[in-house]
C-alpha cells in the first residue's frame, strides 16, 4: 500500500473514520469522539472470526442514554492514511454480545466499561444448525455452499461477506450434517481437504480483517514464495546496544518507522518432549471399519517425508527443518516414534450408495499429515510489536531480521548481524489491531517453519 507521506506525520497513524453504535431500532450514536479509551481488533488463523473490545471512558452515561444492553451492532471505518483509502480500510459491522467491568472512577461520576464484540456471521452460526445431505463435490465447492448459511450483508463492503478459497481441493465428499453449525462444518471440512498440487492437507477456516479464508497453508506460503509477496521487512534494535542497517533513519524517513519493531518476545521455542507427544514428528493412526470388521494401522514419519511440502524458506534457496538432528528409535534422524502419538478413526467404506472416493475413505493419508503439518505452526512462535497499517491481513508473510546476540569487537559494540537461524521468513497467524483516537499499534503473531540453507 502506498501510504500518503503528506497526510501520515509518524509509523501507526490512524484515521479512525467511524465508530457507531446502532441499536435495533437504527438509533445510531457515534462514540468516535469523547469515549473510546483503547480499541482491541483480534484476527487468527485458528479462528472462524474476528472478535474485539473498546474500552469506554463515559461520563455522560452513555449506556443509560442509548439504553446499551450488549445486544447491539457497532459500525468501524479505519484506515492508515493512503493512497488508496476506501480499498484498504477496515470496515466492518460487528455484534456487540457484552458489556463488562463497569467501574465508577471517584466521584465525578465518570465510569469506564468494556464493550465486547465479533463478526456477525459468529451469531448467525449459533442459530442456524444445518440438518441435511450435501451431495457428491469437491470440499472447496462444499465449504463454498456451507458458508452461505453465515454469510451476511454488512454496513460498508460488498452485499455479502464473502470465502476465498486459497487452494483448490483434489479430493471430493458427500456427506449428511447431523445438525451441526456452520463454522463446525467448515472446520470438519477442512480436516478432510486435500488441496490439488499440494501434498499438504493442512487447510483452516478463518476470517481476517477483510475476507473469510477456505485455505491450505501450503498453498499460502507457496504463493508468497513464488510471487515474492513479502508484505513488510522488519528490525528489531535495542537503541543502546545496536543499530541497523539505515537505523539513522529510523526516526526520520517514514518508510523506516514502519519497519522498527518496538517489541520483540520468543513466546514458543522447539520443544523435544511436545514434539514427541503431540505427533509432529511422528504419528499413529488407527482405522477402524466397523462394518467388515477391519482394522489397520498407519504409522507416518514427518522428518522423512519433511522436504516434500513447501516451507517459507525455499523463498531464498533450500529450506531445512528446525528440529535438531539427534538419534531416532530407528537408528537416525531426530528422536521420534509413530506410538507416542496416537489417533483413532472409524471408517465406513462406501457409506452412500453409488459414492466412491469420498475424502474419508483415505482418510489415512489425510489425518497423520495434518496432524503434523498443523503442529509445525505451533513449533517456533514469536510475537511482534510494530506500528499499525490496516492493509496487513492473517496469513501474510513478513521478513523479520532477528539481531544476533553474538559479542562484538572492542571496536565494533553497534553494527548489525542477523542471527543466521532465527532472521527469515515468517508466517503472520494472529493479529492484536490496538487503537486509539489517534494511534494505530499492531501485536503480530509469527511462526517459522524452517531455517535457511545447511543446519
Amino acid at each position: 500500500m502506498a501510504i500518503n507521506k503528506e497526510v501520515v506525520t509518524q509509523a501507526g497513524d490512524i484515521d479512525l473514520q467511524e465508530l457507531v453504535i446502532v441499536k435495533s431500532s437504527g438509533t445510531e450514536i457515534s462514540i468516535r469522539e469523547g469515549y473510546i479509551g483503547e480499541l482491541n481488533l483480534f484476527e487468527d488463523i485458528f479462528r472462524g472470526g474476528l472478535y474485539g473490545n473498546i474500552l469506554i471512558v463515559d461520563a455522560l452515561n452513555l449506556s443509560q442514554a442509548i439504553e446499551l444492553t450488549g445486544d447491539e451492532y457497532l459500525r468501524i471505518k479505519m484506515t492508515t492514511p493512503s493512497a488508496d483509502a476506501n480499498t484498504f480500510a477496515i470496515n466492518k459491522t460487528f455484534k456487540i454480545y457484552s458489556i463488562t467491568d463497569r467501574i465508577m472512577t471517584g466521584d465525578t461520576g465518570k465510569q469506564t466499561f468494556i464493550m465486547h464484540f465479533c463478526s456477525p456471521e459468529v451469531f448467525i452460526d449459533a442459530l442456524s444448525p444445518i440438518y441435511r445431505t450435501f451431495k457428491y463435490n469437491k470440499i472447496s465447492s462444499l465449504a463454498a455452499e456451507v458458508f452461505k448459511y453465515i454469510s451476511t450483508s454488512r454496513t460498508g463492503e460488498a452485499a455479502v461477506s464473502n470465502l476465498n478459497i486459497i487452494g483448490e481441493t483434489q479430493n471430493s465428499m458427500q456427506f449428511t450434517s447431523p445438525g451441526w453449525r456452520p463454522i463446525k462444518i467448515m472446520n470438519w471440512l477442512a480436516s478432510k481437504a486435500v488441496g490439488a498440487g499440494y501434498k499438504s492437507p493442512a487447510y483452516l477456516f478463518y476470517e481476517s480483517n477483510k475476507a473469510f479464508y477456505f485455505a491450505n497453508m501450503e498453498a499460502l506460503i507457496d504463493t508468497a514464495v513464488k510471487s515474492r509477496t513479502i508484505y513488510q521487512e522488519y528490525w528489531y534494535t535495542a537503541n543502546n546496544l545496536v543499530s541497523a542497517p539505515g537505523a539513522e533513519r529510523f526516526n526520520t524517513d517514514l518508510d523506516m518507522q514502519y519497519r522498527k519493531a518496538q517489541d520483540l518476545r520468543v513466546i514458543e521455542t522447539y520443544n523435544a518432549l511436545k514434539n514427541t507427544t503431540n505427533g509432529y514428528l511422528a504419528n499413529r493412526l488407527y482405522t477402524f471399519d466397523v462394518v467388515n470388521k477391519i482394522r489397520k494401522v498407519h504409522d507416518y514419519n514427518h522428518i522423512d517425508n519433511w522436504g516434500a511440502f513447501h516451507h517459507l524458506e525455499d523463498l531464498d534457496g533450500q529450506a531445512v527443518p528446525m528440529v535438531p538432528i539427534g538419534p531416532g528409535t530407528d537408528g537416525s534422524g531426530a528422536l521420534r516414534a509413530p506410538q507416542g502419538f496416537n489417533q483413532v478413526y472409524m471408517q465406513h467404506d462406501q457409506l452412500y450408495t453409488g459414492v466412491k472416493n469420498n475424502a474419508v475413505d483415505d482418510i489415512d493419508k489425510i489425518l497423520p499429515i495434518r496432524t503434523s503439518a498443523l503442529a509445525e505452526l505451533t513449533n517456533f512462535k514469536i510475537e511482534l510489536t510494530v506500528p499499525g497499517r490496516t492493509d496487513i491481513e492473517v496469513g501474510y508473510v513478513v521478513n523479520l531480521h532477528y539481531p544476533d546476540a553474538s559479542p562484538r569487537s572492542v571496536t565494533d559494540k553497534s553494527s548489525w548481524k542477523d542471527d543466521e537461524l532465527y532472521s527469515g521468513y515468517y508466517l503472520v497467524t494472529a493479529i492484536r489491531h490496538k487503537i486509539t483516537y489517534t494511534r494505530h499499534v499492531m501485536v503480530l503473531e509469527l511462526i517459522k517453519d524452517s531455517f535457511k540453507g545447511k543446519r
